[in-house]
């Protein structure tokens, strides 16, 4: 009976470990920390606010638009190419921001590649602005949008297109009235995953020379060594990140109807032909060429250029990357199974509670999970009198969880949800044990999902800098790392090679995802 009452501690435990680090930097700023509220005046903090707002504003704005037309063409029409491009559309997660910002530099620098297709070495184009660094974002980030938006498109009942056909709207306006607002709650929740990810970056915003909240974390840590001002500056980005989520759920509030217009009879979906199938071709191409196809032609350049200078070093920075991937997927998942496993068996609101706390991970930027590690870890060994996590391979995984475990969640709620309580019944019935019943009944069950939500922690983790720029052990580099530094060197030519293994690994994870592997045959 005592063993049964503890396994209703499990999952808030859980939730309030994968928390530490967050919380740790709140405890640490409230009980320890002296905020500088000449920092709140200063024209530092004045500049990084107007960066990072004009930057996540811009990139929501480009993201939606790219996003909407892309998922709209994807679920709604077929034309030449359509099956090649909806791959096309959501290839570009393969690439972290930081390498797509590399290559567009190459493109259009002094003798780029640019230069070398209209033979004139003058011909350049300056990206590196704020302008610059919005492109970028977008069109790293606009796959958010489209994967979203693309199922709620597909989704739309049959009987609203009829209505549509019935009242003879114009298809634009139809687009705009109808089909738009039934994809609202889609689109925005893609955009605000677009959001996160672009407040998170550090080797973009860097790179592009763009002062934002997360270059002010590694200034203050690594540039001054001042933990304490790192902190305020982690804490005010901390305050905006929360700011960016309330306006969310009040957004959202406001659209909850939308979903009520969709059905388990679809609307088919429109062959064009003629001068619309060549429209909708040429939209898609010159979004896919701008996306994806300049890219991968600049690295696959760069890797021809350095063909005999190669570094199989990177080689070993893969190892790095995958050993480091696939265990902290693999911890994440699994946890993420206990978690949920138990709050299905043994509910408690202290659950709930931790549960949500944990999931704010996935909205606190990378470089803000490193801080509050850096604090936890700080703390543990002083207290122990000698160092065990600072500086360890522990604590890069630690910040990972904490980072991404919302990530997986998902898939692995989705799983539970679709078994049937009276599966539960059956197990209990035939008096297995419960780790027998998870091995032998649960773990098969959810085998599928589980595999999703490692996919989708893969692609993240593989992209990931800034947390693991501020714990990674001594000389531990990941491709990732590696990539960063040759850029920030100025030796994009030989960023070519280890980014083409990066992605590569990235896409094969993005292709297997978008494939629907290791889901369940019906």
């Amino acid at each position: 009976m005592e063993i049964n009452r503890l396994k209703y501690y499990l999952a808030p435990l859980a939730g309030l470990s994968i928390s530490l680090p967050i919380l740790s930097l709140i405890i640490y700023f409230l009980f320890e920390g002296s905020f500088d509220f000449n920092f709140l005046k200063s024209s530092v903090l004045l500049e990084y606010t107007n960066n990072t707002a004009l930057l996540v504003f811009g990139t929501f704005a480009l993201v939606i638009v790219l996003g909407t037309i892309t998922s709209y063409l994807s679920a709604r029409f077929e034309y030449f190419g359509h099956k090649f491009f909806a791959v096309t559309f959501v290839l570009p997660l393969a690439f972290p921001a930081y390498i797509l910002g590399y290559t567009y530099v190459g493109f259009f620098e002094y003798r780029g590649i640019l230069s070398d297709i209209v033979s004139d070495a003058s011909v350049r184009l300056d990206i590196l602005n704020m302008y610059g660094a919005i492109f970028i974002f977008a069109i790293a980030m606009f796959p958010y949008v489209y994967i979203l938006a693309r199922v709620s498109f597909a989704s739309i009942s049959s009987t609203v297109c009829e209505l549509v056909s019935l009242q003879q709207i114009s298809p634009i306006k139809a687009f705009f009235k109808v089909y738009l607002p039934l994809s609202y709650p889609a689109i925005f929740a893609g955009s605000i995953l677009a959001v996160m990810e672009t407040l998170s970056d550090y080797g973009t915003v860097l790179y592009f020379g763009i002062e934002t909240f997360s270059v002010g974390i590694f200034k203050s840590w690594f540039g001054y060594g001042d933990l304490a001002q790192a902190i305020n500056v982690a804490i005010v980005l901390l305050i905006f990140v929360f700011g960016i989520l309330w306006t969310e759920s009040l957004i959202r509030k406001k659209y909850r109807f939308a979903s009520a217009t969709h059905s388990a009879k679809r609307a088919s979906k429109i062959k064009l032909s003629g001068k619309y199938n060549f429209i909708a071709f040429l939209i898609s191409f010159v979004i896919s060429t701008i996306t994806l196809f300049i890219p991968i032609i600049v690295l696959v350049y760069w890797f021809i250029l350095d063909i005999n200078t190669l570094d199989f070093e990177a080689f070993s920075y893969l190892y790095n990357t995958l050993s480091l991937n696939i265990i902290s997927s693999s911890i994440i998942i699994l946890l993420s199974f206990l978690v949920i496993y138990m709050l299905r068996f043994y509910p408690s609101k202290l659950g709930g509670f931790t549960h949500k706390l944990s999931m704010l991970g996935y909205s606190i930027p990378g470089a803000v999970v490193g801080v509050g590690l850096l604090i936890l870890g700080s703390f543990i060994d002083k207290s122990l009198g000698f160092i065990v996590f600072s500086g360890t391979f522990f604590m890069v995984v630690f910040a990972y969880t904490t980072r991404y475990f919302a990530s997986s969640i998902g898939s692995i709620e989705n799983g539970f949800s679709k078994i049937d309580s009276s599966i539960d019944d059956a197990s209990k019935i035939f008096g297995k044990s419960e780790i027998k019943n998870i091995i032998e009944v649960y773990f098969p069950l959810m085998r599928p999902y589980m595999i999703s939500g490692f996919l989708i922690l893969y692609i993240d983790i593989a992209k990931e800098l800034p947390a693991t720029l501020i714990l990674r052990p001594f000389n531990f580099d990941t491709l990732a790392i590696r990539i960063y530094e040759l850029a920030s060197n100025e030796m994009l030519y030989k960023v070519g090679f280890p980014s083409l293994i990066l992605v590569f690994t990235t896409a094969i994870a993005v292709m297997l995802l978008n494939s629907g592997f290791g889901k369940r045959k019906k």
